[in-house]
């Protein structure tokens, strides 16, 4: 039993002045009487009136006193509730994709698990435990809890994923868990990554258990398909990037499949840090591309990439435009690309119907009045026009910036310093992002934008490719640009789609029902109705089926900072000193049982049966 305000025991002087006023009601006065005869009955005890003797009123008035004075002490007794004087800890685990790094038989997450197993078998069992995995983002796996075969149960089912992360976010995320101020706090980090690489100011404040020390690895860094809209497989080429992370010269070969057909194996020996590059062509047929590397190295997460050749199907466009050269450039190119089969009709042929059978419809000087095309091309639109409100027109311009990070752009190289002899000074529409930039002496305005609203794709040039000659040998880059911009505005459904693990996809025409999704290690869930978002945590290939629609998802682990294991010799855990609580007097009201709240219903119950035996008495 102790007490949490024991400067309270000083009220304790009331119990004089308790005993004062019972000396006081019965203190007798000298009164004069004429006879002795009657007072020679009364009894002794009554004629001592100064002799102070308690009765029961007067021990009633000292217990209400008594409880008053214990409940401003705060009392409290160390019994069950002082559990969480043994504080709480907070085990952060790190789940990249280095820590799959074999350290001889073992993986680094392997040895991380241990210590932390160990680590929780050595905690009082009335220590709060939580369990956080650190990777791509942070994810509490068991929330605070003195249940430590729990904890226990999630480390044993842990697993690393192919995934780069960032422990200092981590450790930010979880800061205000370790910084509560009525309980002690520590936090204790299982990972590959050395002390002295945490920031500064959190080196002090967690413990960090280091493992792994080897860095033997070959990576695959990228795998590059280079493959046109409108070009078939066999025109198609891979790249593929391999870099030796090691301190020492690495061998190894690599084996290059369509589907399960080998199409190029290659030996290979790349000094140490050091890269090679390998540009593989002759793929038999459109499908999956592995590129698999053959090394004894300690990371397999990097070993395999996969990439996709498609299959090219005839894009059906429509031209509508009066008789320009532009047209005739046009004609000429779909007579020399396969993929591309050409229409043209004149502005005054186009009305309902005509451009139902068309993927994409490109208006030359032209824009309907209020048809809805699905996928269109708008090439130097008239001034007036219901679309794209027009002002001036400026002669004699430049590209002076482009929008590299727009789909349509992709892969291109920078079109800045391109001369174009005129272009029309259109307002963009809100729902759209500008492709390319100009100015004139006062003002900045869009050559070329492009968007989507409502499933349908639209895409404006606001130059005239008619005077600038698409099929020129001195416009090369206008000419991929152009085609970029139709193929994009065509897109193939069926392809498969390749991303980055931990990156999120996308799929809205698989939102309608529910999806089931298989992943690269053969778990099958369920992801509801609604919009379809899959964030790849694995490497692999990722299968997704709705309603008989079938999606496919390729991610390839590609982070060099993650694939150079190296850490260098480890470093021995330190234990940073906890920080006391912030107040003692609320420390120890959380953490005992505070029995001041008794003890008023205690005083108020005694000053209830003392009224009532005080007016009993008075009767």
């Amino acid at each position: 039993m102790a007490l949490i305000e024991p400067l309270a025991l000083l009220f304790a002087g009331l119990y004089g002045v308790l005993v004062l006023f019972y000396l006081w009601e019965r203190w007798r006065r000298r009164v004069i009487v004429p006879s002795l005869l009657l007072w020679q009955s009364v009894r002794e005890d009554v004629i001592r009136a100064r002799r102070f003797r308690p009765d029961l009123l007067f021990l009633l008035q000292v217990l209400v006193l008594t409880c008053l004075i214990l409940g401003l002490a705060r009392p409290y007794l160390r019994g069950q509730d002082g559990r969480q004087l043994s504080g709480r800890h907070i085990f952060v685990l790190d789940t990249t994709a280095s820590m799959q790094a074999r350290e001889g038989r073992r993986t680094r997450f392997d040895e991380a698990r241990d210590h932390a197993l160990k680590l929780l078998r050595t905690l009082p069992g009335d220590a709060e435990v939580m369990l956080v995995s650190a990777a791509h983002a942070a994810e509490v796996l068991v929330n605070f809890t003195r249940d430590h075969d729990a904890v226990a149960q999630a480390l044993e089912r842990a697993a690393p994923t192919d995934t780069a992360g960032d422990l200092a976010v981590a450790l930010a995320s979880i800061d205000g868990a370790r910084q509560r101020g009525d309980v002690p706090t520590q936090v204790e980090v299982f990972t590959d990554i050395p002390r002295r690489q945490l920031p500064e100011a959190m080196r002090d404040r967690v413990t960090v258990f280091q493992t792994g020390e080897s860095d033997d690895n070959l990576g695959i860094e990228a795998l590059q398909i280079f493959q046109g809209r409108f070009q078939d497989y066999r025109r198609a080429r891979a790249y593929v990037l391999v870099e030796n992370f090691a301190h020492r010269e690495g061998h190894g070969f690599l084996t290059v499949r369509l589907q399960d057909q080998v199409v190029n194996r290659n030996g290979f020996t790349i000094p140490a840090r050091q890269s090679k590059g390998f540009l593989i062509h002759g793929f038999p047929g459109p499908g999956r591309v592995v590129a698999q590397l053959e090394a004894a190295d300690a990371l397999a997460a990097d070993n395999t990439a996969f990439g996709w050749i498609r299959s090219v199907e005839p894009v059906r466009v429509l031209v509508v435009s009066p008789p320009s050269p532009l047209l005739d450039d046009l004609r000429d190119l779909a007579a020399g690309t396969a993929a591309l089969q050409l229409t043209s009709i004149t502005p005054d042929q186009f009305g309902p119907g005509a451009a139902d059978a068309a993927d994409v419809v490109i208006f030359h000087r032209f824009v309907p009045s209020s048809q809805v095309v699905k996928n269109a091309l708008y090439i130097y639109p008239p001034a007036q026009n219901p679309l794209f409100p027009a002002g001036a027109d400026a002669e004699g311009i430049e590209v002076v910036d482009w929008n590299a990070r727009h789909p349509a752009l992709r892969s291109l190289r920078p079109l800045a310093a391109l001369p174009l002899r005129r272009a029309r000074i259109v307002s963009p529409p809100p729902w759209s992002q500008v492709l390319l930039w100009s100015r004139t002496a006062d003002r900045e305005f869009p050559l070329a934008f492009a968007g989507e609203e409502h499933g349908r794709r639209t895409a404006c040039i606001t130059f005239d490719l008619e005077s600038e000659r698409l099929l020129s040998s001195d416009n090369l880059n206008l000419f991929l640009f152009f085609m970029n911009v139709l193929g994009w505005l065509a897109p193939d459904g069926r392809d498969a789609r390749v991303v980055r693990t931990g990156s999120a996809e996308s799929f809205d025409d698989l939102s309608r029902a529910p999806v089931r999704l298989r992943d690269p290690h053969g778990g099958v869930s369920t992801l509801p109705a609604g919009q379809v978002v899959v964030q790849p945590l694995f490497a692999g290939e990722y299968q997704l089926r709705s309603n008989g629609t079938a999606r496919t998802l390729l991610a390839n682990f590609f982070d060099p900072s993650e694939s150079d294991i190296g850490r260098g010799s480890k470093e021995p855990p330190v234990f940073p000193s906890v920080p006391p609580p912030r107040r003692a007097s609320e420390a120890a009201e959380v953490m005992r049982r505070d029995y001041r709240p008794w003890l008023y219903c205690a005083a108020l119950v005694l000053f209830l049966i003392e009224w009532g035996v005080a007016r009993r008495l008075a009767k």
